[in-house]
């Protein structure tokens, strides 16, 4: 579906295209002359983050990446929303779970309706930029949470929501590294060529997108050590417990393998030191006692109880 709005005071305009179907592809090939590879770019779900130009119709297209809240489950996830600039056009390619997107754009155009064309984009980059910073917060909270849950008490709970976590800091860690190559990328652009010349302030205001699509590359990159870091501690202590298990086992069955055979030989008919005599029994739980001792201490004395 596409929506036109009108033209700002600026004299830009923004086109609003959600879940691109093929008569809308046509719409956009006849009425704004985009090619089928920018075309085909915005409508892939998985596109990498990216900056083109294109010459021939000098129109730009940003790939970016999106984090989203999925309603009712525990992760998040990561999807691109791509813009085209054509001049004085702004086409903002969304689906229905990145349409959120869309009221983004219209209040920083009706908050301003004298800026250029750029300078909504890059508000735009520096918002998405921005909001991995609450999605990385949530995160940071989810782990302590689940660590302070594993100095208590361990279980498969705790197993499933830090794989959960880990798999979300790896979704986002590779969001967070797609912006950061498509702000470098468009950085790169201007600064070698002829093809877009910005002022000043929004040169600047590229820049500011560039730090903080670094910090938050930096802070998910931390948190996701972190993780691994808990996760790998986890590991060791559960294979520590299982050693700790098995070797008590192992003993127990050490010590108490001597008493049936020491009973075993009792109960059989064969001759026997005692065996005749009313306390005999008592001197086979002796002997019993005597070797299990001996065995307990000398693994005492070798450190392996």
């Amino acid at each position: 579906m596409i929506r036109v709005n009108p033209y700002t005071q600026a004299n830009n305009q923004v086109i609003e295209v959600t879940s691109m179907d093929d008569q809308d592809r046509q719409d956009l090939k006849a009425n704004y002359h985009l090619t089928d590879k920018f075309l085909a770019y915005a409508a892939d779900p998985v596109e990498r983050a990216r900056v083109e130009y294109n010459e021939f119709t000098e129109t730009w297209i940003i790939v970016y990446n999106v984090p989203l809240a999925v309603t009712g489950e525990t992760h998040h996830v990561i999807q691109p929303v791509s813009l085209i600039i054509h001049h004085n056009q702004l086409i903002v390619f969304v689906t229905e779970r990145t349409k959120f997107i869309l009221k983004e754009v219209t209040s920083l155009t009706n908050q301003d309706q004298t800026q250029g064309v750029w300078d909504s984009v890059l508000d735009l980059l520096y918002q998405v930029t921005t909001d991995y910073f609450d999605y990385i917060q949530q995160m940071s909270e989810v782990r302590a949470h689940i660590e302070e849950h594993l100095h208590h008490h361990s279980s498969s709970k705790q197993i499933f929501a830090l794989a959960d976590l880990s798999k979300n800091q790896t979704y986002f860690l590779t969001g967070a590294n797609g912006n950061l190559v498509a702000i470098s990328q468009l950085r790169f652009q201007i600064d070698q060529g002829n093809r877009l010349k910005l002022d000043q302030q929004t040169s600047a205001h590229l820049a500011e997108i560039e730090i903080e699509a670094r910090q938050a590359q930096e802070m998910l990159e931390l948190n996701t050590d972190m993780v691994d870091k808990i996760s790998n501690t986890y590991n060791n202590l559960l294979n520590n417990n299982l050693n700790n298990v098995m070797k008590i086992l192992t003993i127990y069955s050490v010590v108490l393998m001597i008493p049936p055979i020491i009973f075993g030989f009792y109960g059989m008919n064969t001759y026997l030191p005692f065996a005749e005599q009313n306390w005999g029994w008592i001197f086979s739980i002796v002997i019993t006692i005597i070797p299990s001792v001996f065995i307990i201490y000398k693994l005492k004395h070798d450190h392996f109880l």
